[in-house]
């Protein structure tokens, strides 16, 4: 018998699929809005940086922005050689 795609194991829920865009949770201060345009409609990717600490990829389709913010930071984007490793 075969299996409905996306069904998961038996006796286990499946997860809802969704788009990059919609948030899985609060929002991480200082990605409400893009900082560069103020638009609202953003991209937001939770990850991990190369140094272990949890942080949002957040991108603007308005105006091409693009930052990344520590979970538990204030709301200042992350400078990039923080990102980078550089």
């Amino acid at each position: 018998m075969a299996r409905k795609r996306g069904a998961g194991r038996p006796g286990q829920p499946v997860e809802p699929l969704g788009s990059l865009s919609q948030p899985a949770g609060p929002l991480v201060a200082g990605t409400e809005a893009c900082l560069k345009c103020g638009a609202t409609d953003l991209t937001r990717i939770r990850m991990t940086l190369t140094d272990g600490r949890p942080a949002v990829f957040v991108s603007c389709p308005s105006c091409e922005q693009t930052n990344w913010f520590a979970l538990e930071g204030g709301g200042s984007p992350l400078d990039r050689s923080e990102v980078l490793g550089s």
